[in-house]
């Protein structure tokens, strides 16, 4: 919802060195940041943040991280294979939040390899939602992410993980060594309302 110029421009601004870029269900965004990150000192992660549909109901959310190509499965064991083939880190999105349901897919889960889990979310706007995922992580030693989830400007760099690494190939082995620091904290919900505007058509 926000135009790529502006996302890379605030990053710039910020001093964030990488950033992914996780769509809802859509890649379309990939070719722009690739045709403009060459002008920024920020290096883009391509991403896709993947709703599982079952049924009628809604399972949940997995960040595919570090791909190469789009994913296209559907169904949860066929989605982390696509993931772990192109070298990615899957990553249970915002596994606790009430307000856009909690993750229930575990049960389809049958390999854990290259799968982390999302301990901090800059929307989520309850602690105890959070600290729910940092508790799964550390009691099953699973990798960890965290990001703002921006849909605004405002909202980009809320919440990320630093690593002592300079590359995105640096950052992806910390993330499966467990070797990232979790900062900053969940931004306003006004911004949530302020996202509604790009349903709407309205680039921020």
């Amino acid at each position: 919802m926000s135009k790529p110029e502006t996302i890379l421009e605030v990053a710039a601004e910020r001093g964030i060195d990488m950033i992914a870029i996780t769509d809802h269900d859509n890649t379309a965004g990939w070719h722009d940041f690739d045709r403009l990150a060459r002008k920024y000192p920020v290096q883009v992660i391509k991403g896709q943040e993947i709703k599982l549909i079952n049924g009628r109901f809604v399972d949940g959310e997995l960040l595919a991280l570090f791909l190469e190509k789009p994913i296209v499965s559907k169904n949860v064991p066929d989605i982390l294979a696509e993931i772990k083939a192109q070298g990615g880190i899957a990553s249970i999105a915002h596994p606790f939040c009430d307000r856009r349901g909690e993750f229930r897919a575990f049960d389809q889960i049958y390999d854990w390899s290259h799968l982390a889990i999302e301990v901090r979310n800059g929307r989520i706007y309850k602690n105890r939602n959070n600290e729910m995922a940092a508790g799964v992580a550390s009691m099953l030693n699973m990798p960890f992410t965290a990001g703002s989830d921006a849909h605004t400007p405002f909202e980009i760099g809320s919440v990320m993980v630093e690593c002592a690494g300079a590359s995105i190939a640096d950052l992806k082995r910390a993330i499966l060594n467990r070797d990232v620091q979790v900062v900053g904290e969940p931004s306003s919900a006004f911004f949530s309302l302020v996202s509604n505007f790009g349903r709407l058509g309205i680039a921020i």
